[in-house]
């Protein structure tokens, strides 16, 4: 991909997340000090970085007991265990029609 498509990309999504934790702001004074310059800037990028924390945190608590900590790891690891498990017997119940199984030649041994 165009590095200038990937810049456009990440500066676009930077826009849109400054925009939706800030939308609520009636104007671009969102520091409220009467006039905007850069500290409005510095005030949104702030909102902005506050509400992506707590966005991901919500996501991060995965067993919803209010905290991020290894209990959140241990949920996450074993809802991966069980989709592998369960996408590895399909794929085996799937394969089985179409492979066969070898035989073993018997050897014989001399003594």
């Amino acid at each position: 991909m165009d590095a200038f498509v990937i810049v456009l990309i990440v500066a676009l999504v930077g826009l849109g997340a400054i925009w939706y934790f800030n939308r609520e702001q009636k104007s671009f004074d969102v520091n409220k000090d009467g006039k905007v310059d850069l500290g409005d800037a510095g005030k949104a990028v702030e909102n902005t970085v506050a509400g992506v924390t707590e966005v991901a945190a919500k996501a991060a608590d995965v067993n919803k007991d209010g905290k991020v900590d290894v209990a959140d790891a241990k949920a996450v690891a074993t809802k991966v265990k069980t989709v592998a498990k369960k996408a590895a017997t399909k794929a085996a119940t799937k394969a089985k029609p179409a492979v066969k199984k070898a035989r073993t030649p018997k050897l014989k041994v001399a003594k």
